[in-house]
């Protein structure tokens, strides 16, 4: 640190920055060495639960390959796989642990309760570690980056294997989000001086086995994750149908006079090789692959029909019969225009809309908007968009003839600014615990789970001010939605009673580019 082409006062700065991360060794106290090795068994304990549930999910994947070994195979493959790059990593971080060991005692090291005894000491593993030493952190690093990558990969698609029904990167995307297999520095890139030096080098010998312990407890969560997404792709992992119930699947609820209803007719149950009679009447209707075909005849009068029947199964306990009751709505001509999400326009955005006419097919209507655009989309399917004007639209719908088939009035509104909230922590005034806030480590921005569109908002900067109750304030700021290294060091000294606000929020819409300040995040501290 104090090497290298620097001046001679940054030298000085250097070394006085070494002297005094030693000084602070030196000083750690017992609670918190003592908290150190309660983490160590916290993690170690989590991860007997993590092993009990990646068993369960192998044990699943081993009697679907028994009874579908085709479909099975490619997951079961690569899930083996998963768990040998993961036992790999456990056996690298066990000669770790065990070397560490070794430097401060050997067999000797621990006391009865299992706390090295040698916890507040840091010479002999920054040696091992350090990079100006012997070096190991940066293969450290280098392992865990090609673990968590090489997990992440198994569920990528595959083109070659036509068995395997991941076609694209969804799947990978979601446990990337997930993961926490991962050696970076404070602000998201991978640096080997800084993760080396803050993880291994500069930290007492008890909190460098609770890292241990968390890194072995990330490694057997992510193999959990790629376990269950491999084996939900072959629903190795769901639960079996314990009952039969009949189920009527009509082409449409309603049907325009002068038009058929129809209907399919089915048993949905544990067998698929049932072949059930199915009754209408008394009278039995054509079955096809267990599907009923019925068929009410040409609708007369409008109004509600209904009809009712019975589905006769052989199954393991003998005969057994399942009613059914069904109805539709017999109905002259009408437009029907409907929003997708709900009966507004956002202006700004595309707001989806499906707009039908019974009795016409999509080709022989017309489709006109007032105070708004629309783009069509699909058979039926349009988006309406509205840049600034009137405080309703009006859709209408005619046929080619210019017969009137109905119109709608759509009420339009400004898009709701997003929220912000600190993590998982929403944002809703009350005092939090401090171990809560101290888990954190971004500010999102949230439209809340009652809205109904996909938009989806950035945090790009923030500011944060540590009101401490019985000291003078600091402040810190990010340029992205992540906390910096420094804001998270002070959220975790953070005490009853101290306030902690997040200002300046700025956020950026991913697909429309829609800029917000966002309002203020206060949390107390209880």
């Amino acid at each position: 640190m104090a090497g290298g082409k620097v001046s001679p006062r940054q030298k000085m700065i250097n070394m006085m920055y070494l002297v005094l991360t030693a000084l602070l060794a030196l000083n750690v106290s017992k609670e918190i060495l003592k908290s150190f090795h309660l983490f160590e068994k916290s993690f170690d304990n989590a991860a007997k639960n993590i092993d009990a549930k990646n068993e369960a999910t192998m044990g699943a994947l081993l009697k679907s390959a028994e009874e579908k070994p085709l479909k099975t195979k490619p997951y079961l493959d690569r899930a083996k796989k998963a768990e040998g790059i993961a036992s790999d990593f456990m056996k690298y971080v066990d000669g770790l642990i065990s070397n560490t060991e070794e430097m401060y005692g050997g067999a000797e090291a621990r006391n009865e309760e299992g706390e090295l005894l040698a916890a507040d000491q840091m010479e002999q593993h920054a040696n091992y570690f350090g990079e100006e030493n012997e070096n190991h952190g940066v293969e450290l690093q280098a392992k865990i980056n090609e673990t968590r990558e090489a997990l992440l990969d198994i569920l990528k698609p595959d083109p070659t294997d036509s068995f395997y029904n991941i076609k694209d990167n969804k799947v990978y995307d979601n446990a990337l989000a997930s993961c926490q297999l991962w050696a970076k520095d404070a602000e998201g890139g991978v640096s080997q001086s800084s993760w080396v030096s803050e993880n291994l080098v500069h930290v007492p010998a008890a909190g460098l086995m609770a890292i241990f312990s968390r890194l072995k407890n990330d490694a057997k969560t992510l193999e959990a994750e790629v376990l269950e997404q491999l084996a939900s792709r072959i629903d190795a992992t769901d639960y079996k149908f314990d009952k039969l119930e009949a189920k009527v699947l009509a082409k449409a609820t309603s049907v325009m006079k002068g038009e058929p209803y129809e209907a399919d007719i089915l048993l949905v149950a544990s067998n698929s090789k049932a072949n059930p009679t199915i009754k209408i009447g008394g009278s039995s209707i054509k079955v096809e692959g267990g599907v009923g075909k019925f068929s009410a005849g040409t609708a007369g009068a409008t109004g509600s029909k209904s009809y009712s029947g019975e589905i006769v199964v052989k199954g393991p306990e003998g005969i057994k019969s399942f009613p059914f009751k069904g109805e539709y709505q017999v109905f002259a001509p009408s437009a029907s225009i409907a929003a997708d999400q709900m009966n507004l326009l956002y202006i700004g955005i595309n707001n989806p809309l499906t707009i039908s006419a019974s009795g016409f097919s999509d080709a022989q209507v017309n489709v006109r908007a007032s105070g708004a655009t629309l783009n069509k989309t699909g058979n039926g399917k349009y988006n309406a968009k509205v840049i600034r004007g009137p405080k309703e639209a009006i859709i209408s719908v005619t046929t080619k003839d210019g017969k009137n088939l109905g119109k709608q009035k759509f009420r339009i509104r400004s898009l709701p600014q997003p929220t912000a909230q600190l993590g998982g922590i929403p944002n809703d005034g009350l005092p939090k615990g401090r171990a809560s806030v101290g888990a954190q480590n971004r500010i999102i921005a949230t439209m809340g789970a009652g809205f109904a569109y996909d938009l989806k908002y950035r945090v790009t900067r923030f500011t944060m001010i540590m009101a401490y109750k019985r000291k003078p304030p600091k402040m810190a700021q990010s340029s992205s939605g992540m906390l910096t290294s420094q804001m998270v060091s002070l959220l975790r000294s953070a005490q009853s009673g101290d306030r902690i606000v997040f200002e300046q929020i700025r956020a950026t819409e991913a697909k429309y580019g829609f800029k917000a300040n966002l309002s203020p995040i206060v949390i107390s501290i209880k």
